[in-house]
C-alpha cells in the first residue's frame, strides 16, 4: 500500500471510529464514583474546576448565567445512549445583597439556594452527589454488559430549549431507555464532533468502562 493510500485509510478510520477518536484524547477520562442501588447507578463526580477566572467574572456580572450538566450512559463500543439525566443551575449575582441566587433544576424538582461565594455556587451546581441515572429497570437488559458514562457541562448553552426538552423527555419516560430518540444524538455527535450546538464554555469527560451488576 502506498503512503498516500495508507494516510487516507487512517483518516477515514479516525472519522468513522469513536473508539479511535477517544484514543486520540478527544474526551478525557475523569473519576466517576458509581454506586448501584439495585440496578440503578448513582453517580458522583466533581467538576468544580469548570469555574475558571472567565466563568467567575460571568457569574459576578449580575446578569443571569446558566450552568447545564448532561450525563449519558453508553454501552461499550455502542453509539446510541442508553439513558440520560440533566441538571441546570440558573445563577444571578445580587449586587446589593452580595449573594448569588441559585435556582437548581432537575427532572425531579426545582430548588432555590443562596450562595455567599463563587465557591459555594460550585458546590451547589458542579459537585454532583449520587445522581440517579435511568429508572429501576433501565439497565436490566444490560446486566453483565460493559458500559461507561459520559458528561457534558456547559455555560449558557446557545440552544435555550435544550434543558426543557430533556426534562420533558425524562418526566414522560420516567428515565427509562431512550428508544432511539434522535434528539440525544450519538456519542460522536455530542462529545467528539460537537454537532449538537455550542456554549460559552464546555467541559466533556467520560468514566472508565465498568460492568453492570448481574
Amino acid at each position: 500500500m502506498s503512503r498516500l493510500a495508507l494516510s487516507l485509510s487512517l483518516c477515514v478510520a479516525l472519522v468513522l471510529s469513536p473508539a479511535l477518536a477517544l484514543g486520540q484524547g478527544k474526551v478525557p477520562v475523569r473519576p466517576v464514583l458509581v454506586a448501584w442501588s439495585g440496578h440503578m447507578p448513582l453517580l458522583s463526580f466533581d467538576t468544580r474546576d469548570f469555574i475558571t477566572r472567565d466563568v467567575e467574572k460571568k457569574l459576578k456580572s449580575g446578569l443571569p448565567q446558566r450552568i447545564v450538566t448532561r450525563v449519558y450512559a453508553y454501552r461499550d463500543k455502542g453509539e446510541r445512549p442508553i439513558t440520560a439525566a440533566v441538571s441546570s443551575c440558573r445563577v444571578v449575582y445580587d449586587l446589593w445583597e452580595d449573594v448569588f441566587r441559585v435556582q437548581r433544576s432537575t427532572a425531579a424538582r426545582d430548588k432555590s439556594h443562596l450562595a455567599r461565594s463563587v465557591r459555594q455556587v460550585g458546590d451547589l451546581c458542579l459537585d454532583v452527589k449520587k445522581l440517579a441515572l435511568g429508572g429501576p429497570a433501565t439497565f436490566d437488559r444490560h446486566r453483565g454488559k460493559r458500559i461507561y458514562f459520559a458528561a457534558l457541562v456547559e455555560l449558557n448553552p446557545l440552544s435555550p430549549d435544550t434543558v426543557q426538552r430533556i426534562r420533558r423527555w425524562l418526566s414522560r419516560s420516567g428515565g427509562d431507555e431512550l428508544q432511539g430518540d434522535a434528539f440525544f444524538g450519538s456519542f460522536v455527535s455530542i462529545f467528539v464532533s460537537r454537532r449538537m450546538g455550542s456554549a460559552e464554555r464546555t467541559m466533556t469527560f467520560r468514566s472508565r468502562t465498568l460492568n453492570v451488576p448481574r
